[in-house]
């Protein structure tokens, strides 16, 4: 059987707007090109030299302080706009962003030779391989898994062992079919991520390294043992505590939506950021929880033959790197 290709890396680039996402997705496929064609790399690269730096105050507005070095390496800052960034910062008094630019300005000044700037790839020639050891990957970090390769988004890493949920949303699902009050434990979304989509998105050798997890549906706690009659997972949706856990605000929850997603009813925020499920139970029994730009909400979300069951599915899986 021919796999499901839910995620077409050049289409769904292509097709989102210009973004902080966007430029992160960027720079993560250049430090880890496996895979991929002259073509791509120049697409993505076209994109961070010429594109992004409209956007590069943006990244001074959330303090992304960490992926400063990298908008520097691939031009998104550059001796062009530096000065002008260095002032957006003074006048939103992000003084640690300030301080950092000006230290920028003066190596573009006086060391620009000794700066780590990536060169424009020439087709034919052979592009530098960063790292793909991803067992020291942090909260925050996008990983490239699957084939077709496709962005995962870091939640957590506890010694190698990474929580990973998909950077896109990558299709669109109701959780149920039926009119009746439905759990995580015995829901039809629950059977398609662990059956369906678990094979269509990884390959064997990734799926062999999942570590399972157990769902308790009476208070919806994740656990590594089975302990009386629970589930047992590869493939899951973060109930509403982890989303609030993991993402610290809910700019952080919006997600981008993928071309495959959008072939049936997709409720989105102006065709940008999808709604998409969470696993915990709603307010009102026939409801669940779910995403809706960034604000984690239950209402309407009725599970049985409503429009509301046109949501975004994200999985998540706890993935042994080490």
């Amino acid at each position: 059987m021919e796999k499901i290709r839910y995620f077409d890396e050049a289409v769904d680039f292509s097709r989102m707007d210009n973004c902080t996402e966007k430029v992160e997705i960027a720079i993560s496929r250049l430090e880890n090109p496996v895979g991929l064609s002259d073509e791509m790399i120049i697409m993505y690269q076209d994109y961070l030299f010429n594109t992004a730096p409209k956007i590069a105050c943006e990244f001074i507005d959330i303090n992304r302080l960490a992926l400063f070095p990298m908008l520097v390496k691939y031009r998104v800052i550059k001796k062009a706009n530096v000065l002008k960034l260095t002032e957006y910062a003074r006048e939103k008094r992000k003084m640690d962003a300030m301080s950092y630019l000006m230290d920028v300005g003066n190596q573009f000044r006086h060391n620009r030779k000794n700066m780590d700037i990536a060169k424009k790839h020439t087709a034919g020639k052979e592009y530098p391989h960063s790292r793909t050891d991803y067992s020291h990957a942090k909260a925050g970090d996008i990983i490239w898994l699957g084939q077709p390769i496709m962005p995962w988004q870091v939640l957590e890493n506890k010694n190698g062992r990474l929580l990973v949920i998909s950077k896109f949303v990558l299709d669109c699902l109701p959780f149920d079919g039926y009119y009746k009050f439905i759990t995580w434990a015995t829901s039809s979304i629950r059977k398609k991520l662990n059956k369906e989509y678990m094979p269509n998105v990884l390959t064997e050798q990734e799926i062999a390294k999942i570590v399972p997890v157990y769902i308790n549906c009476d208070d919806d706690s994740l656990s590594f043992e089975q302990a009386g009659e629970i589930t047992e997972d590869k493939f899951f949706l973060l109930s509403v505590k982890e989303a609030r856990r993991y993402f610290r605000n809910d700019r952080e929850r919006q997600a981008p939506v993928v071309k495959y997603a959008t072939r049936s009813m997709l409720w989105t925020v102006f065709d940008k950021w999808a709604h998409w499920w969470l696993r915990t139970q709603g307010d009102i029994i026939d409801d669940k929880y779910y995403v809706r730009d960034g604000f984690i909400m239950s209402m309407n979300s009725t599970v049985q033959g409503s429009y509301f069951e046109h949501f975004g599915v994200r999985p998540a899986m706890y993935i042994n790197m080490e």
